[in-house]
């Protein structure tokens, strides 16, 4: 055997068959002297073939709960149980894992096939105590069970998982996966009633699916500032208050001002839908009121996190959470949740292991060439396209549907999560919900062993995905936070790529518009305001503006009319737009790029600065307005905007060439949309008379729109305009 080509990792593949992978190729002359062998007793084997760095092997009578080793001279390795877990034999068609409540009895069951016993582990505190422990039973596709004839609601529960394997952590307390109450990081759930917290509420005004305007929050950043005008800093039950506001009092040359925070704001800049950063229990310290986190290492799928709760010792967070998402309802907004299974926080050795890896050790991560897979960039990948994984995923999305009454979900590194399970996802959920919204990004974070869920992938199959195309085109690549997009360069860059995302795609990779999620501003890279001030100061380094001094003053202006513009092309174009919290208002994290650990500092959103560009806010306010009262603008089929839409260089002279303009003709009605990329105004001939000012620079009309009476117009250095035929009530104009 050639000791220095080292054994990486050995799976046992099916029920005779065991693949082991090597550093490098390997050698047929070099396979002998690997011994195989299970309680000190050597096992035989023969060579089924290899294939580069993968040895397979042919071994009959294998018992998965028994720990096999494989050695030679140089190491020793252990035999994984991985694929052969794929086969019906362990496939639980039940849907009652975790733990089940009746006020008579609850019922436990873990899939755990590996392990050699189980025990259940009640409590009557979330720390500290004695337990009173209950030995499981286990029975068919490796589930254990037992039930306590007793009310235990409001009792906490942990399990102790013993094997042959080194990973089963014997005595340490663990918690089940699909746990719904998870307290912090004690090793405990709490046993709930689901029944006991209220109604859910409906979402009375349902937007049409192909008219969403979603904005993106994260829990903390949108109420933790001093001035978010709210007593819940930084907790769930801050979206419950409505008629919250900053203000300010009159000084001497000054009036007193007031600007809406929080729901009261969402529901003025007239969004229709809000998409919640991750709120899954999180790597944390829920104990710690001042530890910051984006949410994006999960620990626990059915748990939502204690640290934005007034309580995180109890059930406080399921009840804020349910409160939360009711009043959002309430008030006519659509709510996604934004989640994580590309992989989770979990590891593979000592205290790394608390749930997954303590029942079924590996049998959740995607291994590759024999490693474990780390296309998350975040240690693994979540194995979706196993059965019992794929199931995972799906029960914890229904309970997330159904208990907590979500719309949908944002999908964190959708691309590593196989196109099956997604469809999967579609379908289960479309039962509890008929019009759920599922999306994600469609990228990875590395290489993969799966065909990764690219964009296009998503074509006919319900669910959408970000274009990062769109995004870069219009305001520069965001790993280059100095390159200049169409906004920055006059139309110079990126004119063509601009085109297709205001088409929505569809000549690119969506089947329709819908499919297309469009973006110029999410939470990861630098804000929309950053990127501009890196990319016009031409520099790397930030500095806070002061409008005091000239040529600060002067960059501010330009930056704030880019960033309108960059707001007319997203509000205006085809498909699904998504903003993300503070955006209308110019939201700076001060040039910290990923701010995933950043403090309050740099994520809290300044509800002053809302006041400071409330042009800016009203701006956007009026885009949204003029979007949700003209479904023109958000076509639901391919084949409507090819019928609408038309794009018309003629009515620009030969040095403005750069500027886009179209026509989009509704069933009565005609909209002529511009765009000005140049520093300077430019003249149109619009070729046509009759045409109407609906939107102009800062200016709205939607009422009673006037009339031009001539065919040639000015359009304002960096912004936008639309006009509309014969200067009709937009009150009668394809409202919804």
């Amino acid at each position: 055997m050639d000791i220095q080509n080292k054994m990486i990792h050995a799976l046992i593949d099916s029920a005779d068959t065991v693949s082991v992978y090597f550093e490098k190729n390997i050698d047929p002359e070099h396979i002998s002297g690997i011994y195989l062998y299970s309680s000190k007793k050597e096992i035989p084997y023969s060579v089924k073939y290899i294939c580069g760095t993968r040895l397979i092997l042919k071994i009959t009578n294998l018992n998965i709960k028994k720990a096999y080793f494989l050695s030679n001279s140089a190491q020793e390795l252990q035999l994984i149980p991985h694929g052969i877990l794929d086969s019906v034999k362990y496939r639980y068609p039940g849907n009652d894992l975790g733990a089940v409540y009746t006020p008579r009895a609850t019922s436990f069951k873990v899939f755990a096939p590996t392990a050699e016993r189980i025990v259940l582990n009640i409590y009557s505190a979330p720390e500290g105590g004695k337990a009173v422990s209950y030995p499981m039973t286990e029975g068919d596709y490796g589930v254990w069970s037992v039930c306590i004839k007793e009310n235990l609601k409001g009792k906490f529960y942990s399990f102790n998982v013993f094997g042959e394997y080194p990973e089963f952590p014997g005595e340490k307390d663990v918690v089940d996966p699909y746990a719904k109450c998870v307290i912090g990081k004690t090793g405990r759930a709490m046993v709930i009633n689901e029944k006991s917290y209220g109604k859910k509420e409906p979402l009375l005004e349902k937007t049409p699916l192909a008219s969403p305007i979603v904005y993106e929050i994260h829990m903390r950043d949108i109420s933790v500032a001093q001035d978010s005008g709210t007593v819940h800093r930084g907790k769930y039950s801050a979206l419950t208050l409505d008629k919250t506001s900053y203000q300010e009092k009159a000084t001497k040359g000054k009036k007193s001002a007031k600007v809406s925070t929080l729901l009261s704001h969402i529901k003025e800049l007239g969004v229709n839908t809000v998409q919640i950063m991750p709120i899954q229990d999180f790597d944390n310290d829920e104990s710690n009121e001042n530890e910051y986190g984006w949410g994006y290492m999960p620990r626990y799928f059915n748990s939502p996190d204690g640290i934005y709760s007034s309580n995180w010792k109890d059930d406080s967070k399921i009840r804020e959470v349910r409160k939360m998402v009711a009043s959002l309802h309430k008030n006519g907004l659509r709510v996604i949740l934004d989640v994580v299974y590309n992989h989770t926080a979990e590891g593979f050795y000592g205290d790394g292991i608390f749930s997954f890896n303590a029942f079924v050790p590996y049998f959740y991560y995607r291994f590759g060439n024999g490693y474990i897979s780390n296309g998350s960039g975040c240690g693994n990948e979540l194995r979706s396209e196993a059965p019992m994984v794929r199931k995972f995923i799906v029960d914890t999305l229904r309970f997330w549907t159904d208990f907590y009454d979500f719309d949908g979900f944002r999908f964190d590194l959708m691309g590593l999560i196989d196109l099956k399970t997604i469809q999967e996802i579609v379908k289960e959920l479309s039962i509890i919900k008929s019009d759920i919204f599922i999306y994600g990004e469609p990228w990875t974070g590395g290489l993969t062993p799966i065909q990764p869920t690219y964009k296009g992938m998503q074509r006919y199959n319900s669910f959408s995905v970000f274009n990062d195309d769109f995004r870069d085109a219009i305001k520069g690549a965001v790993f280059n936070v100095k390159e200049h997009g169409f906004i920055q360069s006059s139309g110079a860059n990126h004119r063509d790529r601009v085109i297709q995302g205001i088409l929505g795609s569809i000549n690119t990779f969506a089947a329709v518009p819908f499919e297309t999620m469009n973006y110029v501003e999410v939470h990861d890279n630098n804000t929309l305001f950053d990127k501009l001030y890196y990319s016009l100061h031409d520099t790397v380094k930030f500095a806070e503006l002061d409008k005091k001094r000239p040529n600060d003053a002067q960059l501010l202006e330009k930056i704030k009319a880019q960033h309108k513009l960059a707001a007319f092309i997203l509000l205006t174009s085809q498909g699904v737009p998504v903003l993300h919290l503070g955006q209308d208002f110019m939201r700076t994290k001060h040039g910290v790029e990923n701010s995933y650990n950043s403090p309050d500092e740099i994520n809290a959103v300044s509800w002053k600065r809302k006041m400071e560009f409330f042009d800016v806010f009203t701006y956007y306010k009026n885009l949204i307005d003029m979007r949700k009262s003209n479904r023109v603008f958000s076509l639901p089929l391919d084949i409507d905007v090819r019928k609408a839409i038309e794009f018309r260089s003629d009515i620009f002279l030969p040095d403005n060439q750069n500027a886009i303009g179209y026509t989009l003709d509704s069933e009565n009605k005609k909209f002529f949309i511009v765009i000005n990329p140049y520093q300077y105004d430019i003249n149109v001939d619009l070729k046509e008379d009759g045409w109407s000012i609906l939107l102009f620079a800062d200016d709205y009309f939607p009422e009673n729109p006037p009339t031009l009476n001539t065919q040639q117009v000015t359009v304002s250095r960096l912004s936008g305009a639309v006009f509309v035929k014969n200067g009709v009530s937009l009150s009668s104009i394809d409202k919804k």
